[in-house]
């Protein structure tokens, strides 16, 4: 069955719909075919194109809000109120022991005893300090005076806020500390001469004496000063002058600080460390008075 061609003029212009509509196509055996095809209309595709712009700037809004969600108070303004002696460690590993602390004004002073069977190095103590309202006031963090702290070894600390707070506040510390491959063989011999009082101070000299065979570099010798209950009332570090000590040499130091509670001092532990050596304790050593 032969049909005939169809004409140009019958097939509409494609720019403006999808399908063509077939007029007057017919056949030999006389069959009217018509295929009615209508385009979309403008106003229509100008609702579809505003919908979707809609929806995506819609979805775009919650995405950039959720991403980037941030929230504003005032500067007097309080969010939350954090529950004390609820504080958990970052992890389950055993912490270096904080055997005492005390909130001075703006200062809190303790020692750490290190409790393990190994050294430890790099202790970093941190403070939070709340208000009578558990609203948080202050922090701040240090290390403790002495480089490596080994078994059943103390050391002070002593972290200083920004601003002097209530004796009311409360406050927690939390520790974090590197295991040493470092052993300190033990070679600085200690010399303590009597400590001076004076109106607003306290000093201690003496001096450090290097037993080993090499060069003891960076010498620091650190102090605790503690009150009859042997509480720290301060701690304070320095470095021999100079603080390279040859072999079989020795070098001065001074401890000397500014404290009100000068009268209350009554005992002092002293520590003495380099880079390469730890300080001997098996031996007699001269004690301040």
């Amino acid at each position: 069955m032969a049909t005939k061609n169809m004409k140009t003029a019958d097939i509409p212009n494609p720019q403006y719909c999808d399908t063509f509509n077939y007029q007057s196509v017919r056949s030999k055996t006389g069959i009217g075919i018509q295929n009615y095809a209508t385009c979309p209309s403008p106003l229509i595709l100008i609702f579809y194109c505003t919908l979707v712009v809609s929806l995506g700037l819609i979805v775009s809004y919650i995405s950039m809000n959720t991403t980037y969600a941030q929230i504003e108070i005032t500067t007097n303004e309080n969010i939350s109120k954090p529950m004390f002696n609820e504080t958990a460690s970052e992890n389950a590993e055993p912490k270096p022991d904080i055997l005492y602390s005390a909130l001075r004004s703006d200062t809190i002073v303790g020692e750490v005893k290190n409790n393990f069977t190994y050294p430890i190095e790099s202790v970093r103590i941190t403070a939070s300090v709340h208000d009578k309202n558990g609203v948080i006031a202050a922090t701040g963090d240090t290390y403790t005076s002495d480089y490596q702290i080994k078994p059943g070894n103390r050391s002070g600390f002593d972290i200083y806020l920004d601003e002097k707070l209530p004796s009311n506040s409360k406050y927690t510390l939390t520790t974090s500390f590197k295991k040493s491959e470092d052993s300190k063989p033990g070679a600085l011999q200690l010399s303590v001469g009597k400590n001076s009082k004076g109106s607003n101070s306290f000093k201690v000299l003496g001096e450090v004496i290097n037993q080993g065979q090499d060069n003891a570099n960076s010498v620091k010798v650190s102090g605790i000063f503690y009150d009859k209950e042997h509480k720290v009332l301060d701690i304070d570090y320095t470095y021999t002058n100079p603080d390279i000590i040859g072999p079989n040499k020795k070098a001065p130091f001074e401890l000397s600080f500014y404290t009100d509670n000068r009268e209350k001092i009554k005992s002092i532990g002293i520590n003495a460390q380099s880079n390469e050596y730890s300080l001997v304790t098996n031996r007699t050593q001269n004690k301040s008075n």
